[in-house]
């Protein structure tokens, strides 16, 4: 079928899937080529024909070719979508902002608000002369810089973050295993590259109890009325972080990116600017508690609201109207010692309401609060395709007049041998013209394959043997078996040279070349300097590397996108399945698979000053290349001997390219024996490092 127009090749009809445009296509065809020698184009003659059954069969394969996209990449009962990511698995990335980890924290069962702050401490002191780092001496942070020499200067590291976890309810949600050690193995699993966490903390709780007379109108359950007022205070003092379903933000307005941006929660997702508005309060005003209770439909009035003070047995009312809160703890609603009346023309409500009003307020929270949801309802996905067995192609012999004697009632016996002969013979010509439509029917039913990146074949062209259960009796016209001519007729379609042809594995590039370009990536420079050994530049051994190293890529590529700027998880052993995502994206990039080719990434701020260092005797570093040589730094090791590292000007283009921008980042290169050395010592510092940060989160 190389010879005949496609459907959108210029010039192309743009009705060819239909019978009629596609006959009167070939019939100017006929006169063009056949000029006077071929006259008869009346439907009797069989030139015509054999037009007509091709015409109709190619409008088979139009019609096919129309099918939606599911339908086209199914194949049996596979995904059909398995090479195209849906939206929860490539939108969605890991923590970036501080907004991001904390709705990380905030989904973790149990948690009722988070806050994650930057810190800003004294680590160390910078001698410019002596080029040194040494530990700040205790009590430094309060004494100021008045107290430096002019070449000595403070060391305050950037990267360090601060966790505080605010717990909900004790009476409504009892506690549930150690929230604090749950936060910090999610938060060490998507940890920032360069970035540490120097406090994780639950904060206490700072009891709030309030005394208050409310004047309603007395027309609805004084019950469901009080369990609302309880709702509303409790919402102002701690509010609740609201998490919705899918379609819940798809009613809202938000568009899909807008949903998927950030991590992807368990409990289902957070709206970006109901979460910013909540902010940890630092006072309460009196004034605002009656703005939230005058919001209590059936509240007419708030005729007295005090805070209360003192010991449960002697509870005062107190003055002041502006309240402070610890700083070190988050204020909690105490129901049981608040005092809140209710009261309609001077008469008070029965002290019995306030049981069942807060039986009310915690069966309505306990209803509110988020529950894990599955992974399907935090995905889109398009409806599963339909299996059209593409490949199906009938023989178009078997549509012919019975007169032809090609179809599948034959011949008559009586019929001469030169007349089989004859039936023979056309039975051969079609045979050229029904197998270049079977080859089009079979490579319409590859297109999954085509458009995959877990097919690890270089075939770009497909084939088929035209069908035939029998009754056509084509078998006889083939000169080998079934399977040897199926694997002789694919030898051929994809590779008519029979030689040693790169074409195939090339074309096959193109299609991967494609699949990259949806998530906006090339590896046309990584092409230019794939080592040699894989053969000549444009050779199959190379063209067949280049696939083998784009699929690699490509089946990594959602988790690449995610967790690039994510560094490994140090409380877990360092490993394949737990590297940061740059050293993967590097991997991938640089085609590095073997163990020749591994390198490190080293993150300077875990090597920062500790409190423990205090005990060292001298400087903690010499010959520092920089006033602060930890923040936002690291050090890429890379062995000097693999073929694949010759290039260490991609190398480096490649790790700038690939490096989030905030970080900076340096290139070291070993030897063979300084790699042992570094790696063995690496090992050691690693199993310390975890020892010590596991300790210190109790896990």
């Amino acid at each position: 079928m190389a010879d005949l127009p496609t459907l959108d090749s210029p010039g192309a009809d743009p009705q060819a899937g239909d019978f009629a445009s596609l006959r009167r296509a070939g019939l100017r065809q006929l006169e063009r080529l056949a000029g006077p020698d071929w006259t008869d184009f009346n439907t009797h003659d069989p030139g015509i024909t054999i037009l007509e059954q091709v015409c109709y069969a190619l409008t088979d394969l139009a019609y096919r070719s129309a099918h939606p996209l599911p339908d086209l990449l199914v194949h049996g009962a596979g995904d059909p979508l398995s090479s195209l990511h849906s939206p929860a698995q490539i939108l969605p990335t890991s923590p970036v902002t501080l907004a991001d980890l904390r709705k990380v924290v905030i989904d973790v069962p149990g948690v009722q608000n988070a806050w994650i702050d930057t810190v800003d401490e004294l680590a160390g002191r910078f001698d410019a002369d002596r080029q040194e780092i040494s530990l700040a001496p205790a009590g430094a942070a309060d004494a100021g810089a008045a107290v430096l020499s002019p070449n000595v200067s403070e060391l305050r590291l950037r990267g360090l973050l601060r966790v505080c976890i605010e717990k909900p309810d004790p009476t409504v949600f009892p506690p549930q295993g150690d929230i604090g050690a749950e936060a910090a193995r999610r938060l060490h699993r998507c940890r920032g590259l360069g970035l540490d966490f120097d406090e994780i903390r639950v904060l206490e709780q700072q009891s709030i109890r309030l005394g208050a007379s409310l004047e309603i109108d007395g027309q609805g359950d004084a019950v469901a009325l009080l369990a609302g007022v309880y709702q509303r205070i409790a919402g102002y003092l701690s509010p609740r972080v609201r998490f919705y379903a899918l379609d819940e933000m798809l009613a809202r307005g938000r568009q899909v990116d807008e949903i998927f941006e950030g991590p992807l929660l368990e409990q289902g997702f957070i709206d970006d600017d109901e979460l910013a508005r909540i902010e940890r309060r630092s006072t309460l005003r009196i004034s605002d508690l009656i703005h939230e209770i005058m919001e209590v439909p059936g509240v007419l009035a708030v005729k007295d609201l005090h805070f209360l003070d003192g010991e449960a047995d002697a509870l005062t009312p107190a003055k002041d109207w502006v309240r402070r809160l610890d700083a070190e703890k988050t204020p909690w609603f105490d129901l049981a010692l608040s005092r809140i009346h209710l009261e309609k023309n001077g008469l008070r409500a029965d002290e019995t309401l306030k049981a069942a009003a807060i039986e009310a307020y915690r069966c309505a929270l306990r209803a509110a609060a988020p529950v894990r949801s599955s992974a399907a309802e935090r995905d889109l996905r398009l409806p599963p395709g339909r299996d059209r067995q593409l490949a199906r192609h009938p023989s178009i012999q078997a549509q012919f007049p019975a007169v032809y004697g090609i179809g599948p009632a034959g011949l008559p016996s009586t019929a001469t041998p030169e007349r089989q002969a004859l039936a023979r013979q056309l039975q051969g010509y079609l045979m050229f013209h029904d197998q270049l439509l079977a080859n089009q029917f079979a490579q319409l039913a590859q297109a999954a394959r085509l458009f995959s990146f877990h097919d690890d074949t270089s075939d770009s062209y497909f084939s088929q043997p035209v069908a035939d259960a029998g009754s056509l009796g084509l078998d006889a016209l083939r000169r080998s078996a079934p399977a040897e001519h199926r694997a002789r007729l694919q030898q051929i379609t994809e590779d008519p040279a029979q030689g040693d042809d790169p074409a195939g594995p090339r074309r096959r590039n193109r299609f991967l070349d494609h699949l990259l370009a949806r998530y906006g990536e090339q590896f046309h420079d990584y092409a230019l300097v794939q080592p040699a050994a894989d053969g000549p530049p444009g050779g199959p051994g190379r063209e067949a590397q280049l696939a083998r190293d784009k699929r690699a890529f490509l089946r990594d590529v959602a988790r690449t996108g995610r967790d690039r700027g994510i560094a490994f998880n140090y409380l877990e052993p360092a490993g394949d399945d737990n590297c940061s995502g740059l050293a993967l994206a590097l991997q991938r990039r640089l085609g590095a698979s073997s163990a020749d080719e591994r390198f490190h990434l080293v993150e300077h701020i875990l090597l920062r000053p500790l409190a423990g260092d205090t005990h060292q005797q001298g400087p903690l570093l010499r010959a520092a290349r920089s006033r602060d040589p930890y923040s936002l730094q690291i050090t890429l090791v890379f062995p000097d001997w693999p073929a694949r590292y010759r290039q260490r000007e991609f190398v480096a283009q490649t790790v700038r390219e690939q490096t989030p921008a905030h970080l900076s980042a340096h290139l070291l290169w070993l030897g063979p024996e300084a790699m042992r050395t570094f790696e063995a010592a690496q090992a050691d510092w690693l199993q310390q490092w975890r020892t010590h940060r596991l300790a210190a989160w109790g896990l």
